[in-house]
């Protein structure tokens, strides 16, 4: 077995989920988010968003699919939010949108080998590919297409949450918290849309083209019109980069550029207690912006760094270019 630190991670108080299931299901949502549902098979997942008719984000999300149903795993305080807003929306449609707690539980595996793990504690072929995944004993496992790192996501019967718990510990995996899961999503530069972020900005800005999270051909959704001509017109100015403090920072706090004055430049959106940088975060920052000085919370708060993120930024490049 390797013997890299591999954690299993409960996400109940970081993530929320959502089971969206019927006949109507693909129909309906296909309409609704960023991503395209049609060609994702059962057990596979893909990054989405779900906005405002200007294009703002009102969440994002990873999709697993199970058959006729969609589970959407998002920040757990935008969770009511979403459903009561796709319930709003679905008139007719043949299907249900409900929580997926408390029968189900969401779990994450992470770390260098967790694939070989995750296949030894339960008897099977982990996937191997980012977005892949399978449905196993009612369980949907699915690895994230995270650059450089392994990361799996797995629903369960919360019935047999204890069971899969046991067996992955005994497979050699520790358990880890929800920062733990929040700081190794911010170095794979995977932002979350929470309520102190939601509706302001748009799918490119979180980087969610670059993450796949987002599909040119597949026809209208709520900000379509805004998110292609982003795309096709060169619009997009603001992006995700990975930043670090020396002072806790909070996820909607404005940041400030030594240049810009009293203009915020950037939003902080997600962060996490770093035991190598003190705080790390992930902000949708002013790309123009990004090689002065830095400050969170004021035009003279906290000073910021930049850091690297494992893939490589459209507007960076645009600029060297």
């Amino acid at each position: 077995m390797p013997s890299a630190v591999i954690t299993f991670t409960p996400l109940r108080t970081e993530l929320g989920l959502i089971h969206a299931h019927g006949v109507d299901a693909e129909k309906f949502l296909q309409g609704q988010f960023s991503n395209d549902l049609h060609a994702l098979a059962s057990g596979h997942g893909q990054w989405s968003s779900y906005s405002t008719a200007k294009g703002r984000m009102i969440a994002n999300f990873y999709v697993q699919r199970d058959g006729d149903g969609f589970w959407l795993s998002l920040a757990a305080d935008m969770a009511d939010i979403v459903i009561e807003r796709l319930r709003k929306f679905r008139m007719m449609a043949k299907l249900e949108i409900e929580r997926g707690e408390p029968e189900f539980a969401l779990f994450a595996v992470s770390g260098r080998g967790a694939g070989d793990l995750l296949g030894h504690a339960l008897g099977l072929a982990a996937p191997e590919t980012g977005n892949s995944g399978l449905v196993h004993d009612d369980r949907i496992i699915t690895r994230l297409p995270w650059v450089n790192a392994e990361a799996f996501l797995i629903i369960s019967p919360a019935s047999r949450a204890e069971a899969l718990s046991a067996g992955l510990t005994a497979a050699g995996a520790r358990a880890g918290s929800a920062e733990d899961w929040r700081l190794q999503a911010i170095h794979a530069g995977v932002g979350m849309i929470s309520n102190a972020t939601t509706e302001k900005v748009i799918p490119q800005e979180l980087n969610l083209e670059v993450l796949g999270g987002i599909n040119f051909k597949k026809g209208c959704y709520p900000g379509q019109e805004i998110v292609a001509r982003s795309h096709y017109l060169g619009k997009l100015k603001n992006q995700t980069y990975r930043i670090s403090a020396r002072a806790p920072l909070r996820a909607g706090e404005e940041i400030f550029s030594a240049n810009m004055g009293e203009q915020s430049i950037g939003v902080v959106i997600n962060t996490a207690p770093d035991p190598q940088d003190g705080f790390a975060a992930l902000a949708v920052l002013r790309a123009a912006n990004t090689g002065e000085a830095l400050m969170a919370g004021a035009p003279d708060g906290t000073p910021l760094s930049l850091g690297k993120l494992p893939y490589t930024l459209p507007l960076d490049v645009a600029k060297e270019g």
